[in-house]
């Protein structure tokens, strides 16, 4: 299972909510650090936690001018693909799958970078 900071987690043993506040090494073991409602800390065995929410930031303006740009990016990228592939001669179905592909190889950079710009998640 994978966590963030700030994930809702619910304890299968009496159902208290919390949220994660991190990780503790007790020994050999990992142990999920969990505050309660009220002030309470609880640390919890990877097993006894579910996930109730997940920990989503609000966007923030660069992350929205990166998906604008992106998305103009991979429809001019699109635009290009099919252009080049009726240029050369193929016909519509191909067209369409070259322009397809271009759109696809500039959003996944995208989702990659989402990826690795997002909040670290750590496994227990």
């Amino acid at each position: 299972m994978k966590l963030v900071v700030g994930d809702v987690v619910r304890d299968r043993t009496d159902m208290a909510l919390g949220t994660v506040t991190g990780v503790v090494n007790h020994g050999t073991d990992r142990l999920v650090a969990v505050r309660l409602p009220g002030g309470g800390q609880r640390f919890i065995e990877p097993r006894g936690v579910a996930i109730v929410a997940r920990r989503v930031e609000p966007i923030t303006t660069g992350r929205k001018v990166v998906a604008v740009f992106a998305l103009v990016v991979g429809l001019l990228a699109a635009y290009f693909g099919w252009q080049a592939a009726r240029d050369i001669g193929a016909d519509w179905g191909l067209a369409i799958l070259a322009g397809l592909g271009g759109y696809t190889a500039v959003v996944v950079q995208y989702q990659w970078w989402l990826r690795v710009s997002g909040p670290r998640r750590f496994h227990v």
